[in-house]
């Protein structure tokens, strides 16, 4: 009996050990890319001054994943232009009255990534995402205000892991 609580001691150790392989900074350290330049994002939609919140949005994300290092733009190494396409709100939940009482946010933008010393595209996404869903819970346009920076955080990270991943 012993033994095996020793045995099972020991493998315990090793997984723990071992460590779930999760790391913050590159994952390819082959990457020419270290740093990026996120210049304004640009607004196609008809939601006015978003675009401030989304370019914190995605600088912060950047910052808080740290593979890449977010520079000005005479030192990076890649400019990475984004475009808030598409701004959209849908109905989820009706109450019995039918009622809207549940809705989605959505918020869409286009990605390009280049080369910042010959322009050229690195990689583009045509259609990254951010959503999140909310609960009317004052008036339509208060809780949608107060869903729209979670959404923004939705997108922003969807931006970092299609550039870091590059897939």
């Amino acid at each position: 009996m012993r033994e095996r609580i020793v045995c099972v001691g020991a493998a315990l150790m090793m997984l723990w050990c071992s460590g779930c392989g999760y790391r913050v900074g590159a994952v390819n350290l082959d990457d020419p890319i270290k740093t990026v330049y996120i210049p304004g994002v640009k607004n196609n939609t008809t939601e006015p001054a978003i675009q401030a919140r989304a370019t914190s949005k995605i600088v912060t994300a950047f910052q808080v994943d740290g593979t890449y290092t977010v520079v000005n733009e005479k030192d990076a190494d890649a400019i990475l232009e984004v475009t808030l396409a598409s701004y959209n709100r849908s109905a989820l939940r009706f109450d019995k009255n039918d009622v809207t009482r549940e809705y989605r946010l959505t918020i869409g933008a286009e990605v390009v990534l280049r080369d910042a010393r010959t322009r050229k595209v690195i990689y583009t996404a045509r259609r990254v995402e951010g959503e999140k869903a909310f609960f009317v819970t004052v008036t339509l346009p208060v809780s949608e205000r107060l869903a729209t920076p979670y959404a923004l955080d939705d997108l922003a990270q969807h931006i970092v892991e299609r550039i870091t991943e590059r897939w």
